[in-house]
């Protein structure tokens, strides 16, 4: 019984890292590939007619580049951001002395660090202290 319920673990963890897989897999590639494995697998589940698939199709199709196009203008921003982060930062390199300069990257470096070394639960994602009661 116990080399069964076993085997059942091993093959359930197997399935998982396979879809696991599959998930990743399915983000990856040109907004046409994502759109026909979609398109693919609403047909196998739902069992479209062949009318259903061409609909489907345009439809994930537009979806899928939609999204690309999403994707790109928010990573287009972020640069943007970026880049005028570094240019404020230079900006303000400088008008500081170099002490203050050193101040100032030991600040950054302690905002980069934060809530990263916390081994308790006290730090959300943000790394600030939430205070709770009872303690």
């Amino acid at each position: 019984m116990k080399k069964w319920i076993l085997g059942a673990v091993v093959l359930a963890s197997i399935s998982f890292g396979l879809s696991a897989q599959q998930h990743k897999n399915f983000r990856e590639g040109n907004p046409t590939e994502r759109a026909q494995k979609m398109t693919d697998r609403l047909a196998e589940e739902l069992k479209l007619t062949d009318e259903q698939r061409k609909q489907v199709s345009q439809l994930t199709l537009e979806n899928a580049n939609r999204q690309e196009e999403l994707r790109k203008s928010r990573m287009a921003e972020f640069e943007a951001q970026k880049a005028y982060r570094l240019a404020q930062d230079q900006k303000l390199a400088s008008i500081l002395t170099e002490e203050q300069k050193q101040i100032w990257e030991q600040r950054k470096e302690a905002l980069r660090n934060r809530g990263k070394d916390h081994s308790r639960g006290d730090y959300p994602r943000g790394g600030r202290l939430r205070f709770r009661r009872g303690r």
